[in-house]
């Protein structure tokens, strides 16, 4: 009986060194992850490559410049973004199963021969298209200089109605002119000598046949607080 155990015990122990041999014989995968910047900016390097050449496989960087890869000890792996140089990074052989660095990639700076691209032959030439170029809304430009010239948008002015503002004071005017006149004799205007004299010395001066006084008024700027009628009158008055 105890020649058995001994041989089951030794059978046991031989069982555990070879397991423990092909634990220290197996290949375990190493979980590497890390964050691409600028090495200027510090600023993170969002879709920077990161690949394994010789499995044929690889990653890119998410919007912060983080990336996370699977890869074995002793893999070389290379980061690549456009405009800048690119790293090389080897994995130890005694690491642990959870791997980070952090990558900080150089501008690619490269100075590019000037090249000059001319449509024309001479610069002669050149100079006089652009003189003579036309742009292509200059009839549109010209009718809009036309119509809204200082001249039209007097008339326009002139022969409008009154807008809404002037149009309610001019009603309150009238409303507090018949609050005031309550009660008061209204003159006929027919019947003033003055108003008289002044229509028969207009008359011999030939005033009622000029005809150009709509002209003057025409040219002026009315406010919006000015009648149409008021705006004749200054105009004859000038």
């Amino acid at each position: 009986m105890k020649a058995f155990l001994r041989i089951l015990l030794l059978f046991i122990a031989i069982l555990s060194q070879t397991d423990s041999l092909f634990a220290q014989g197996e290949i375990k995968y190493i979980t590497f992850s890390g964050v691409v910047l600028d090495a200027k900016t510090k600023e993170p390097l969002p879709g920077a490559y990161v690949t394994i050449p010789q499995a044929g496989r690889g990653t890119l960087t998410n919007a912060r410049g983080y990336f996370i890869i699977n890869v074995f000890p002793s893999d070389t792996l290379v980061f690549s973004f456009i405009g800048f140089k690119k790293q090389y990074h080897i994995i130890p052989r005694k690491t642990e199963l959870d791997y980070s660095v952090i990558v900080e990639m150089r501008e690619d700076a490269k100075m590019l021969k000037e090249v000059k691209v001319y449509p024309f032959s001479t610069e002669d030439e050149f100079k006089q298209a652009l003189v003579d170029m036309q742009l292509p809304d200059e009839k549109e430009r010209r009718i809009l200089e036309q119509t809204f010239s200082k001249e039209n948008v007097a008339i326009m002015a002139a022969f409008h109605g009154m807008s809404a503002d002037a149009n309610f004071r001019y009603a309150m005017n009238q409303q507090n002119n018949a609050l005031q006149n309550r009660g008061m004799v209204t003159t006929n205007p027919l019947l003033n000598p003055f108003s008289w004299i002044n229509f028969i010395r207009s008359a011999r001066n030939g005033d009622l046949k000029k005809d150009d006084s709509w002209k003057a008024a025409a040219k002026q700027q009315p406010k919006e607080t000015v009648t149409r009628d008021e705006l004749y009158r200054r105009g004859k008055s000038n």
